[in-house]
């Protein structure tokens, strides 16, 4: 083969490589669930369905209890830095969240306790804790947070608190997130319809002060648990994504990834 034909070659695969990194992939395919599984499925886990590509989590449908098991919906393949833009939208005083860096080993029980969360939920709910869905433990957990905000919208929960609280559309309506999470030059951010609302380190110093002060570094008061607690919690950068379950109904669409 001609030397010359052998380098165009070589240069037409470089760039080709180097096009398809940089190019955003849907992660909605042919108006099904393709792609992602339900964590830990045994194949008797239920509450999500595929409507017009999009998908629905229905706890009306879910055959867990929250409290005992989990029916969060995770990617099939690992990621470790990337970017994600999606739609989402919530009915009035619902809770879901994005989680990253999520781990599927049988020693833990929810996908919250490897791999941390931005928080998506009915930011009204802070002026009216009881309009919260979930019962006393939801309510509580907004109740003691109220002056950090840490488990307000977009936020890292119970880590960070978004520096630009936004409240967004109001449940029923859409919503546009673009999170980033890059390892590579340690860096997360939240946009929420255009507006950056959040912006945090994914190691270091100040992640470990600020985790060392949440529910994420203690263990006796966690015995639901098992005894893995939260001592894997965020200790892998890859892993699986994952669209949270909670009580309610939540609706995601137009997902796309790019890998960094």
């Amino acid at each position: 083969m001609n030397f010359r034909i052998i380098i165009l070659l070589i240069f037409l695969s470089i760039v080709s490589c180097n096009q398809s990194k940089s190019d955003w992939e849907n992660l909605i395919i042919d108006n099904s669930l393709k792609g992602w599984h339900i964590f830990q499925d045994d194949g008797t886990k239920s509450g999500w369905t595929v409507e017009n590509d999009v998908f629905i989590f229905d706890a009306k449908m879910s055959s867990e209890n929250m409290l005992v098991s989990d029916a969060s919906l995770l990617s099939n393949k690992k990621y470790l830095s990337f970017e994600i833009k999606f739609d989402w939208k919530i009915e009035k005083g619902g809770n879901s969240g994005f989680m990253w860096g999520v781990s599927e080993d049988d020693k833990y029980k929810f996908p919250y306790q490897t791999g941390p969360e931005i928080q998506i939920l009915d930011t009204k709910t802070y002026s009216n804790p009881k309009s919260i869905l979930g019962g006393e433990i939801e309510s509580n957990n907004i109740i003691e947070d109220l002056g950090k905000k840490k488990k307000f919208l977009g936020a890292v929960y119970g880590i960070y608190a978004p520096q630009n609280p936004y409240e967004g559309n109001s449940p029923g309506q859409w919503n546009s997130f673009h999170i980033t999470i890059d390892h590579k030059n340690n860096k997360g951010k939240v946009v929420l319809n255009g507006i950056l609302i959040n912006d945090f380190k994914l190691k270091g110093k100040e992640w470990d002060s600020l985790v060392s002060k949440s529910k994420f570094s203690k263990s006796q008061d966690y015995e639901y648990l098992g005894e893995e607690r939260w001592y894997g919690f965020a200790k892998s950068p890859k892993g699986f994504i994952c669209l949270q379950d909670h009580p309610g109904k939540a609706y995601f669409k137009n997902i796309r990834i790019k890998e960094l």
